[in-house]
């Protein structure tokens, strides 16, 4: 959107939630308790939820569990060290994996008040290096056994924490945040560069993620994201008395990691589609997802060919929910997905969701009408900002003209609105790209690959080389592995599908197509492996 449009934000038409959703009524009657509207996560509501389930799971790895008795002494006791280390208002990291720890981390750091920026335990030093400096925080919590893996830290104070130990801590008084940062989330989008977003408090999204599934005590969730890019589903789980089942399927594998969902009686999945594709394809996993009662899936164009398939596998009562959302605006569109209402080979994102409005703009900046596409903005409970050397910045976000205090968000998505008021992803701006002056449609392109025969998945990318014409180029998982598609057959299906141009100059077929820790592509390492 050119600065001219920007200009006339005052003059949009905003869409908010319907008044009456219709399927906004939870996967089945289960009973469960509503909370407020302005609950957060912090001492008081996991208290509430220890006092009558002191001796139950909150959280386990496989390895270690913490009951919600324990998990809430652990994080009184590293509570009380991060307020002696880092003054009020101040940031706190952590450089923790994913587990009982991570956990009893994001407890302790929400109920001190403190900002909590954590970094992916599994990037490189340089990388969590860069990150720590970013954040501006004046402490790291890692892990004991890994109070030397960063080397000298001498404006950083280091909190070596051990989730194995009691502390015998006593309740920790806690503090009122108001408006301030309450989480930072390091994201490398597709350039590998870490952008610094601060969120709020999840009052109103905690609300409706336990309205909307009807969320309660006996639910297991699986939890699969790293601690930097922490999950509303884990959040929520803790505000409910549900139970946390972490599994690293990085660290155990794909056998291990189904092993464990099988045992653990996964009542609630929250995952990407692309990623889940391959768990569907394994005999006996109609077994391994017997007690899931809903499938929420999220972080890129869903396929109408997997949620049938999904469909396929799981139980007749599990719902399958689609959530639209960007890291800058949190959820935006969601709904159940209802086979009949998809007409389109990729399934709509939803309805607008409470606490957002959004508009749909042309290149002039002005709405376009109902079933027209364009440039998807958004406003109200969205990112508080940037965060750039430990402060909070408006970079990024517009200022909104109704609401000085509040911002707007141009995610760059384009979206349309049908007429019974699903809202229909059509791709990226930045996926649509120039090549020898022509149009190209990375989405388009990526989908034609996926529906030839032998190809299980694909992403496409292009390939920039000084003083040459830009190149389309694509990498491809077979169906069969080591059963390599006919790679002139596939040139020739895209050309087919979508156009001539269109048809990769480059097709490299890999074991496994690498993903970020949200299971995104990697954009940054398919870009290497076509270098030079």
């Amino acid at each position: 959107m050119t600065a001219e449009a920007n200009s006339r934000l005052g003059q949009i038409q905003w869409i908010s939630e319907p008044a009456r959703r219709p399927d906004f009524d939870g996967p089945t009657e289960l009973a469960y308790e509503p909370l407020p509207r302005d609950c957060e996560l912090g001492f008081e509501v996991v208290e509430r939820v220890a006092g009558r389930h002191p001796d139950k799971v909150a959280v386990w790895d496989g390895e270690l569990s913490l009951t919600y008795a324990e998990l809430l002494d652990r994080a009184y006791g590293l509570a009380e060290r991060i307020a002696a280390a880092v003054p009020p208002g101040g940031a706190i990291s952590s450089i923790i994996h994913n587990g009982p720890a991570a956990t009893a981390t994001l407890l302790a750091v929400f109920g001190s008040g403190r900002t909590y920026v954590p970094i992916d335990a599994s990037h490189p030093p340089e990388r969590q290096k860069a990150i720590l400096a970013e954040a501006g925080a004046a402490a790291v919590i890692v892990e004991a056994g890994a109070e030397n893996a960063l080397g000298a830290l001498p404006d950083t104070a280091v909190i070596v924490f051990d989730a194995r130990r009691p502390s015998g801590a006593a309740r920790f008084p806690e503090p009122k945040a108001g408006k301030a940062a309450r989480l930072v989330t390091f994201t490398s989008g597709s350039t590998g560069t870490p952008k610094g977003l601060a969120l709020g408090a999840p009052k109103q999204l905690i609300a409706d993620f336990i309205d909307r599934y009807h969320l309660n005590a006996d639910d297991v969730f699986a939890s699969l994201a790293s601690m930097s890019q922490t999950g509303a589903a884990d959040l929520v789980a803790l505000t409910v008395g549900a139970s946390i089942r972490v599994i690293d399927m990085r660290r155990i594998g794909i056998a291990e990691s189904l092993k464990a969902f099988r045992e653990a009686g996964i009542t609630f999945l929250s995952f990407v589609p692309s990623a889940l594709r391959a768990f569907m394809m394994m005999p006996g996993v109609e077994q391994i997802f017997a007690a899931l009662r809903v499938l929420n899936l999220h972080g890129e164009r869903i396929l109408t060919s997997d949620l049938a398939l999904f469909r396929s596998k799981l139980p007749p009562a599990c719902r399958i929910s689609i959530t639209y959302g960007t890291t800058e605006t949190g959820a935006v569109f969601s709904w159940f997905y209802r086979a009949e209402a998809a007409r389109e080979d990729a399934a709509p994102v939803g309805y607008i969701m409470s606490g957002k409005q959004v508009a749909v703009l042309g290149e002039d900046g002005h709405s376009v009408r109902q079933g027209e596409t364009g440039e998807l903005i958004v406003r109200g409970e969205i990112a508080l900002g940037s965060w750039q050397k430990g402060r909070l910045t408006s970079a990024r976000f517009l200022p909104d003209p109704d609401d000085p205090a509040a911002r707007i968000y141009v995610t760059g998505d384009l979206v349309f609105q049908r007429e019974d008021g699903l809202f229909q992803f059509v791709g990226r701006k930045d996926r649509q790209v120039k090549v020898r002056g022509l149009i190209v449609d990375l989405s388009e392109v990526e989908s034609a690959l996926r529906a030839a025969e032998g190809v299980d998945d694909a992403v496409a990318i292009v390939r920039s080389t000084p003083g040459q014409a830009d190149e389309i180029a694509a990498f491809v998982t077979a169906v069969v592995p080591e059963t390599a598609p006919d790679l002139p057959g596939l040139r020739r299906t895209v050309a087919a599908a979508t156009a001539e141009h269109m048809a990769p100059s480059i097709i490299r077929v890999l074991p496994a197509i690498p993903r970020l820790a949200n299971h995104k592509p990697d954009l940054v390492a398919l870009q290497a492996m076509i270098a030079g």
